[in-house]
């Protein structure tokens, strides 16, 4: 495969890269840190994905223009700048299509873009979510301000042209920031949601909601956490960074109770509605912050079998592992999206007291440097 901006953009490094080329790569990438964090951890399986390629399910792009022509494109890594760049092997087919009618509508429709330095213009960015099952397509405009002239005409078009688009949202972001979601939206049509299927559930989600990257792998990964977690009809569990509850969802029909966890409003609302939707009612969501949650769970001795946390690239907190393993639960499964910073929190839960002897691989980002990690730590005895 052949791709003019790899090199520059960064999000397929591996881009010509063999499946088992990619797989030795991560390995070694990951026995690294072990060896650096001293760590006594076997790298057991690594569960490689036949779809490398249009696996993406969110995808933001950037405009940016040249010559007077508008085009669009991921970022360059490390910066603002947009690489121009068409029909992305990630993303998949449709994606793209879409991508390519909005900024042509963008040109005819004269839309002015955004600009960083001076902080005028209008569109910032877009963002595409997709539903690999059910085909249900999410776009979001990220403009400057409310006013966005010429909308019903772009809503209208595109509904027409795709008639997968079942919701289209604008955010505002007046901000001089390089985050790209801020919190006011108004949705220009449908329920500002898309729902696909995972693992057998009806999947909701809004546009700032968590949702795994490669749908078919989440699955993968949701299958092997149950299977290591090894769940008693008796036991509770605890799903903290719990996002849309999809986590505790897929584990809810193999204990007796699950308590989930989540600081994004948003989320919340999502994850309380996937639970009534597929009927699961042994469930219960609380919106807050993970470690404020695990202060309070030990302040009231509440006690949980099993933990399960999926934090953000950067991790948990040194407060969060205290407080969990002070619980004393039998179980904590800890899934990763950064092996870097995981290292660095499995010898934080080493110094109190919980280990783990396997970590498995789930390559959720194929074609790229990254992967996802899986641990099962018990207490030292």
């Amino acid at each position: 495969m052949k791709c003019k901006v790899s090199k520059i953009c960064g999000g397929c490094s591996y881009l010509n890269e063999s499946m088992e080329e990619q797989k030795q790569k991560k390995k070694v990438m990951v026995q690294n840190l072990i060896d650096q964090y001293h760590l006594k951890l076997k790298i057991d399986h690594i569960f490689m994905t036949e779809k490398d390629i249009a696996y993406r399910n969110k995808v933001i792009v950037g405009f940016a223009k040249e010559k007077g022509i508008i085009y669009s494109g991921l970022y360059a890594a490390h910066s603002h700048r947009v690489c121009h760049s068409e029909n992305c092997f990630m993303h998949p087919k449709i994606v793209n299509e879409i991508i390519q009618e909005i900024t042509k509508m963008m040109q005819s429709m004269k839309i002015e873009l955004y600009n960083e330095k001076t902080g005028t213009g209008l569109l910032r960015h877009v963002l595409i979510r997709y539903a690999h099952k059910t085909e249900e397509i999410m776009v979001v405009f990220v403009t400057s301000q409310k006013i966005f002239p010429s909308r019903k005409n772009m809503v209208n078009a595109l509904r027409q042209k795709f008639p997968q688009i079942r919701t289209i949202v604008q955010n505002i972001n007046p901000r001089k920031t390089s985050i790209v979601l801020q919190d006011e939206s108004i949705v220009l049509y449908g329920h500002g949601y898309i729902t696909d299927e995972l693992c057998g559930m009806k999947i909701s989600f809004g546009f700032d909601s968590f949702y795994q990257i490669h749908s078919e792998q989440c699955e993968v990964l949701y299958d092997l956490a149950k299977r290591k977690l090894h769940l008693q009809k008796n036991e509770t569990v605890l799903d903290t960074y719990c996002g849309t509850g999809t986590i505790g969802l897929s584990l809810a029909d193999s204990c007796k109770k699950v308590m989930g966890v989540e600081r994004n409003d948003e989320a919340v609302f999502y994850a309380k509605k996937n639970a009534r939707q597929n009927k699961v009612n042994n469930i219960q969501f609380v919106q807050m912050d993970s470690t404020e949650f695990m202060k309070e769970a030990k302040k009231h001795h509440t006690y949980f079998d099993a933990i399960v946390l999926d934090p953000p690239r950067q991790g948990t907190t040194k407060a969060f592992i205290e407080n969990a393993c002070a619980l004393n639960p039998k179980r904590i499964l800890y899934i990763s999206c950064d092996p870097k910073t995981l290292m660095r929190d499995l010898c934080q839960f080493r110094k109190v007291g919980y280990v783990a002897n396997k970590i498995d691989l789930v390559d959720m980002f194929p074609r790229t440097t990254h992967c996802e990690c899986v641990v099962l730590m018990t207490k030292k005895l």
